[in-house]
């Protein structure tokens, strides 16, 4: 099951990796189910977020705990909703760390990174199609610290006491500023414009509906 102990708890073994990332897909598959159907351009969308952020992520991988996906979850969350969020949290973790390396972290960062999501759902980071920057950039900072307590569970294997996980916690607070920082960084560089290209398309349906109700038509 676990072959050997990484950053952040055991390694997996290839199956047992196979199994972890079929329990994510089913997850993400699950948060994207919805009554109403999904358009082409919606499954597009997200399928393009998905690879661009993981690959970002990949790419950025040298620089110590900086980490775009938060702030794009935060938006994403903002601007799709808590599930879509989740969803698209979900399948950033399990894609990179396909590349960069699966183990038990994997788990707790889908779930840290599903949870700056339902945040950014709940922040309203953007209203009427304005970017707020300022509560964007609080947002950043709070869900950087959160994501990395999150993630930093993953440690806990029965040989960790209290006394040592909170060492290795206050080790960590230098890494978690750098997060926090480059999550600002993110926010103020790229957020605006990721913002736009997040923001909901009508579908045929509320089409449909608006022009009924612009003519008085009862359906």
């Amino acid at each position: 099951m676990f072959q050997a102990l990484g950053t952040h708890g055991p390694e997996l073994s290839p199956t047992m990796g196979l199994v972890l990332d079929l329990i994510l897909l089913s997850t993400a598959f699950l948060l994207l189910s919805a009554p109403k159907r999904r358009s082409i351009h919606d499954v597009m969308l997200m399928a393009t977020l998905v690879l661009s952020v993981s690959l970002l992520r990949v790419v950025m991988q040298p620089l110590p705990n900086i980490q775009p996906v938060t702030v794009a979850c935060l938006l994403v969350g903002a601007q799709l909703g808590a599930r879509r969020g989740a969803a698209f949290a979900v399948m950033v973790a399990m894609l990179s760390n396909f590349i960069m390396g699966d183990g038990w972290w994997t788990i707790f960062q889908a779930i840290g990174w599903a949870s700056v999501a339902v945040v950014g759902a709940n922040a309203t980071l953007v209203l009427d199609g304005v970017y707020n920057l300022r509560r964007t950039c609080i947002a950043a900072i709070g869900t950087a610290f959160m994501f990395d307590f999150i993630v930093s569970l993953s440690i806990i294997d029965g040989t960790f006491g209290v006394v040592d996980f909170m060492l290795y916690l206050l080790n960590g607070i230098p890494f978690d500023v750098l997060h926090a920082v480059g999550n600002i960084a993110f926010a103020v560089w790229f957020g605006a414009w990721f913002a736009s290209i997040l923001e909901e398309q009508p579908t045929r349906e509320t089409l449909d509906t608006t022009v009924m109700e612009g003519y008085g038509i009862d359906a």
